[in-house]
């Protein structure tokens, strides 16, 4: 039967070698912002959209696609890499609609990174707001004023990794190998 002392120092290398694992797989590039926000609903052409990563990129690994709302892709999107972000000169004359930009990038530690965001536009001669007429049954009655309703843009949901998560696993698995250990500890006492 072993001893509590293997079992302690098997259940500590097991665990070094999850945490270990566990930084270094967190240590892979995100997006941690694009503007415009993904799902949003902008007043007008952006001149260029920025995605923000947490790590520097390759230089000349960006490559990006943008389709409309009928999945057609658009010509003319250019993109560049500086630093820890990506530029995307967006064309001026495409009209209102419903993009898709989809990317792909490479990292400084050589793994990919694809994703997407969307966002949409009106055309610039859209109306947003049609006047309301009605009849008025008294004359002297003061006519009612109906401002027009604007889409507040979403936020990007942050998502739950990072090194936050990352502690929650590591937490959770020595509590689990604490239990194992006292139960192994009072079995033997108990023998």
């Amino acid at each position: 039967m072993p001893t509590v002392t293997a079992i302690l120092s098997s259940i500590l290398l097991i665990s070094l070698s999850v945490c270990g694992g566990a930084v270094s797989a967190s240590a892979h590039t995100d997006v941690v912002e694009t503007t415009p926000v993904d799902g949003a609903v902008l007043e007008s052409a952006p001149q260029s959209l920025t995605l923000s990563f947490n790590s520097t990129l390759l230089d000349g690994m960006v490559e990006v696609a943008a389709s409309n709302s009928d999945g057609e892709l658009i010509s003319g999107v250019v993109a560049e890499s500086v630093g820890t972000e990506v530029i995307v000169q967006w064309p001026a004359d495409l009209p209102g609609d419903t993009y898709k930009v989809s990317y792909r990038i490479v990292s400084q530690d050589g793994h990919p990174v694809t994703g997407s965001l969307r966002f949409s536009y009106p055309n610039p001669e859209t109306v947003i707001a049609e006047p309301k007429i009605t009849t008025m049954d008294d004359p002297t009655a003061e006519p009612e004023t109906v401002e027009p309703e604007t889409a507040a843009p979403r936020v990007a949901k942050e998502s739950p990794s990072g090194p936050e998560s990352d502690l929650m696993w590591v937490l959770g698995f020595l509590a689990i190998a604490l239990v194992v250990t006292g139960y192994f500890i009072w079995r033997k006492r108990s023998t």
